[in-house]
């Protein structure tokens, strides 16, 4: 299991795996917001016992004012708010009443679940929608088609899917989706992107000190 690293910064976001971490980072940067520390929970089964060890890292107590966490909804936006929600209090963190909502405490606590809005997904459904009704979709539809059309054929997590098939169309077609916003190859201006912009804009924004 990932384990926390060193607490530098007083706003500290927690992500779910290296491809939200690299995508975060990116975004941070696309935003100038530099003084956001990321860190990688792992899987969704173990933001429990990374909360647990977060909150007992040296200089919690003392540096962290702000928390945010983002997972991916998958099947359920709502159980998966529910299961930060069971983790947060498990870690006697303040537990936010819905996504999106920063709650008045210290530390400041926002949990954002992808790809927004109550939906089921993950990042890589808002990625998928950042290039939909473009040439390109246009072409991965046809291929799935295709592929969907052979005997015992079938796309699993078709967003997913979806997501790596449109990186074959640029330079560098290994790169994860995280380490593919590095490389500017995501628009990270589109409109399907509002809901992470105002949760990061949320999470950076400067709040009291919290007390020991």
């Amino acid at each position: 299991m990932p384990q926390p690293t060193a607490i530098k910064s007083a706003i500290q976001l927690i992500v779910e795996g290296n491809d939200q971490r690299n995508f975060f980072e990116a975004f941070t940067s696309h935003l100038s917001i530099a003084n956001v520390q990321i860190q990688n929970f792992g899987g969704v089964t173990q933001l429990r016992d990374f909360l647990e060890g977060f909150v007992g890292a040296t200089g919690f107590r003392e540096t962290v004012q702000s928390l945010g966490i983002v997972r991916d909804a998958e099947i359920s936006a709502g159980g998966a708010f529910q299961s930060v929600q069971s983790a947060l209090s498990n870690a006697a963190l303040p537990v936010p009443d819905s996504p999106a909502e920063r709650t008045d405490t210290s530390p400041a606590v926002t949990v954002l679940i992808l790809p927004g809005d109550n939906r089921q997904g993950m990042l890589e459904t808002l990625l998928c929608e950042s290039f939909a009704d473009t040439s390109v979709e246009h072409c991965i539809d046809d291929f799935f088609k295709c592929v969907e059309s052979l005997p015992d054929m079938s796309i699993e997590r078709s967003d997913k899917a979806r997501a790596h098939a449109y990186l074959t169309t640029k330079p560098n077609p290994h790169f994860s989706v995280g380490v593919a916003a590095k490389n500017d190859y995501w628009n990270l201006d589109h409109s399907v992107f509002s809901t992470v912009r105002d949760f990061l804009q949320m999470i950076a924004a400067t709040e009291p000190s919290p007390t020991a």
